[in-house]
């Protein structure tokens, strides 16, 4: 189901101030977040390659390097203008203004690039790439297709193309375009074969693979992630994910009780992004207040309260820790208000109230916002 999420904008002052201080500020030092929880911290990244990230240390001499497939993300403390305003308006929920700034940045670079910041340009790309998924629109993700096929097609050597990949096969599976998925998943394969790329890539393809497949489904499809999971131990974000595929599988077959310590054990890992948290907390609240709900129904009401109470916990979570992942979000923010009726009080009418109402005008059209509104009418 595809729908629209209500932008806020931010102020003119906040993002003058914001490119401001980008164009006065000193050489400030970058930050390098590795996938095993740790950081590189004071460098100055110099490039961002599919096979290794560059960079100079603070106070050292000459260069030094990190397999990009060791990096989770790169945090840059100086930027170009256009990039400076473009990240203050993503922050501040004004979309299409970043969405503008960072193609302005793009579409004003020469033929030489820009040299004081080599790694900007492709950066720009693979952030319009996250920009248009956020958005999540119909529009916006096939725009987010071409965005991809762009930065493949510009930047080929960049960290970014693997993610780029990634990205593309993750906004079909949730778009419900499963034929669109197998497609790009088999052109990912074929990417990570003829440039032969890292273990961690390979492993990525090799997880999109086995979700992009019609034939698998039960626990076919989870006997195929489980070896996924297996081989990936030592990337956790990979074998995160196919861990909350898992969880995800068993829920929709039925097995809740299997679900919910497999959502559980994700929750409690320190290295998963946050589209698999988000994904395992709402998994986890979603069990749980299934369990809240058939005690209730059972005659123990007050057996429930503290498991309505824990799943209303793990769902608004989502809700505030991660709200750029609409996958999750309106799910989340429908379940919490629908636990704040079951417990009762004072205070719940006005409480559910507001999350049923952000879930009606943020997420128009989706099965969430009917189903808001249908229980804001039993307050």
């Amino acid at each position: 189901m595809v729908f629209m999420m209500t932008r806020l904008t931010s102020t003119t002052l906040l993002a003058s101030l914001a490119v401001a201080a980008a164009a006065t500020a000193s050489a400030s030092p970058d930050r390098i977040y590795k996938s095993d929880g740790s950081i590189v911290d004071n460098v100055d990244v110099i490039s961002e390659a599919i096979g290794m990230v560059t960079y100079q240390p603070e106070k050292g001499r000459g260069e030094a390097e990190i397999e990009s497939e060791l990096v989770l993300r790169v945090e840059f403390t100086e930027r170009p203008e256009d990039v400076a305003a473009a990240e203050v308006d993503a922050a501040n929920g004004a979309l299409l203004g970043a969405v503008s700034g960072f193609q302005t940045y793009i579409g004003g670079l020469g033929e030489r690039g820009d040299r004081k910041h080599p790694w900007a340009a492709a950066y720009s790309q693979f952030r319009l790439i996250e920009l248009f998924e956020q958005m999540n629109t119909e529009e916006s993700i096939q725009s987010m297709v071409g965005a991809v096929d762009q930065l493949v097609a510009t930047y080929p050597d960049s960290r970014y193309v693997p993610l780029a990949f990634i990205k593309k096969i993750e906004a079909q599976l949730i778009h419900g375009d499963r034929a669109g998925a197998k497609a790009s998943a088999a052109a990912f394969g074929a990417l990570v074969e003829e440039r032969g790329l890292a273990q961690r890539w390979q492993s990525e393809h090799k997880l999109r693979e086995v979700l992009a497949d019609e034939s698998l489904s039960g626990a076919k499809l989870e006997s195929a992630l489980e070896r996924v999971s297996s081989a990936a131990a030592v990337f956790p974000t990979v074998s995160n994910r196919a861990d909350v595929a898992i969880a995800e599988s068993m829920l929709g077959r039925g097995a809740f009780g299997e679900a919910e310590e497999a959502f559980g054990g994700v929750t409690e890992s320190p290295n998963a992004d946050d589209r698999t948290l988000a994904a395992a907390w709402c998994g986890l609240g979603d069990c749980v207040y299934r369990r809240a709900e058939a005690m209730a129904a059972a005659g123990n009401a007050e057996g429930a309260v503290p498991l309505f109470q824990q799943a209303q916990r793990a769902f608004m979570r989502v809700v505030v820790l991660y709200p750029a992942e609409l996958a999750y979000v309106p799910k989340s923010a429908f379940y919490a208000g629908r636990c704040i009726q079951e417990l009762g009080g004072e205070l719940a009418k006005d409480q559910s109230d507001r999350l049923f109402k952000f879930v009606t005008r943020n997420f128009r059209g989706s099965r969430w916002a009917d189903s808001a509104r249908q229980f804001r009418r039993r307050n």
